[in-house]
C-alpha cells in the first residue's frame, strides 16, 4: 500500500525526535480493531500543525504513507505518516468507518473467491465491477500469505459494525443479530492523466540526484531534505518536486522504508 485513509479517534500529540530544528510529532488514532501511531514532521506542515492543536482525543480522519518498522523480536510495528488530518464530527467518521468496512468485506469475498477458483480470470472480476488492482493485490496475498487466517479480519469487522451502528459499548453488552449497514458510493473517479514529456523530465532529474546522494551516504539511503534542496537548487520548485515523487512511489520505482530516507524501490 502506498496511501491509506484511516478513521477513529485521535489522542494529543507528543514531540519526539531530539533535533529541534525537524520537529516531529506522534499521536495514536484508535478505531474498533486497535490502534496505530500517526506522525508528522517538518516535511508535512499542515498535518503537523493538525497534530499539534488538538489538546484532547478527537475523531478523526488520516491519509498518509504507511511505514513498517520490524525491532529486534521480530515484531512489525505499523505507523501512518500522515499527509492530511481533519478532525470531524463522530458521525462523519463512523461513515467512513462504513465505507472501509463494505471495502473490507468486498475485498475478503474476492480473496475467498480466488482461492476457492484459482482459475478465475482477472477480466471477468474486473467485468464484475472489482477494480483490477485488487484483483492482482488478492492474487499476490494468496502467493504471499498462504497460511493467513483471513477469517480473522471478517470476525474484527464486527466491532466496526457496532461503532458505526452508533454502539460504543462492549460486546457482551448487546443482544440479538448485529445491525446491518448501507453504503452508497459516488461514481469511480476517472482515471488519471498519462505524465507529460516534463512531468518524465522531473522525474528524471530526481532520480538522478536521489542515485547520487544515495552513493555517497553511509546507510545507501538519500536523506529527502537534502534532495528537495538538490532539485530545488535546479530549478524544481517544492510542489512540482512533490508530485514527482508522488509519481515515482506510486509507480514503485521509488520507496520510503525509513520517514525521511528514499531509496530506489
Amino acid at each position: 500500500m502506498n496511501r491509506v485513509l484511516i478513521a477513529g479517534t485521535l489522542t494529543p500529540a507528543e514531540p519526539i525526535g531530539r533535533d529541534e530544528s525537524q520537529p516531529f510529532w506522534r499521536a495514536r488514532l484508535t478505531d474498533p480493531t486497535g490502534a496505530v501511531a500517526v506522525t508528522a514532521g517538518s516535511f508535512q506542515p499542515r498535518a503537523m500543525a493538525q497534530l499539534r492543536s488538538s489538546t484532547a482525543p478527537r475523531p478523526a480522519l488520516v491519509v498518509g504513507k504507511v511505514h513498517l518498522y520490524r525491532g529486534r523480536d521480530g515484531i512489525g510495528y505499523v505507523s501512518v505518516r500522515a499527509e492530511a488530518v481533519r478532525f470531524v464530527a463522530e458521525a462523519d467518521e463512523r461513515g467512513v468507518l462504513a465505507d472501509i468496512v463494505a471495502q473490507t468485506l468486498d475485498r475478503l469475498e474476492g480473496l475467498e473467491r480466488l482461492r476457492a477458483d484459482p482459475g478465475l480470470t482477472e477480466e471477468r472480476l474486473v467485468a464484475e465491477g472489482t477494480p483490477r488492482a485488487w484483483v492482482r493485490a488478492a492474487r499476490a496475498s494468496l502467493a504471499r500469505y498462504p497460511t493467513v487466517d483471513r477469517a480473522a479480519f471478517r470476525r474484527e469487522l464486527a466491532a466496526a459494525v457496532r461503532r458505526v451502528a452508533g454502539d460504543s459499548g462492549p460486546v457482551a453488552s448487546r443482544t440479538g443479530p448485529p445491525p446491518s449497514v448501507t453504503v452508497t458510493r459516488a461514481p469511480p473517479p476517472r482515471p488519471p492523466t498519462a505524465p507529460s514529456p516534463a512531468d518524465r523530465a522531473e522525474e528524471s532529474l530526481f532520480l538522478e540526484q536521489l542515485d547520487e546522494i544515495a552513493e555517497v551516504s553511509a546507510d545507501g539511503y538519500a536523506d529527502l531534505k537534502e534532495l528537495l534542496a538538490r532539485v530545488a537548487a535546479r530549478g524544481m520548485v517544492a510542489a512540482r518536486a512533490e508530485a514527482a515523487l508522488t509519481r515515482l512511489e506510486e509507480e514503485g520505482a521509488v520507496e520510503e522504508p525509513i520517514v525521511g530516507k528514499l531509496r530506489r524501490a
